[in-house]
């Protein structure tokens, strides 16, 4: 029992890390204004996941894309490499915290709730 007790110690010491990382990632200039894009187009709190992986995804094509504006040549992510995927996960996490805290402001300004239009047939 200990050790699976240490174990699940373990597994979530290593994701408030990636947590961590992910958020200190997202805490910049381009990760504050992709995270408030997205609170922003997000229409409900059941839509945070997609969300926060659409962001990450945005974040990494802004990586490949900002260098070839520059005018280096394109080069891909290593796809096929663990920390990339790790980095790709920080990413996912640290997006969906600063995701969910500005929605959470958004919805404080905007009563919680969606106005929906009655439609008369």
């Amino acid at each position: 029992m200990e050790s699976l007790i240490d174990s699940i110690t373990a597994f979530l010491s290593g994701l408030f890390g990636l947590a961590q990382g992910g958020f200190d990632g997202v805490n910049q200039v381009m990760g504050l204004l992709i995270a408030v894009i997205a609170a922003l187009v997000m229409p409900a709190w059941s839509r945070l996941w997609a969300t926060a992986l659409g962001a990450a995804f945005v974040h990494i094509l802004i990586g490949v894309i900002r260098p070839v504006l520059d005018g280096a040549a394109l080069t891909l992510p290593p796809l096929l490499t663990l920390s990339f995927w790790m980095t790709v996960l920080a990413l996912f996490l640290g997006y969906a915290i600063v995701i969910a805290v500005f929605f959470f402001i958004k919805t404080l300004f905007t009563g919680g709730r969606h106005r929906h239009r009655v439609h008369v047939h």
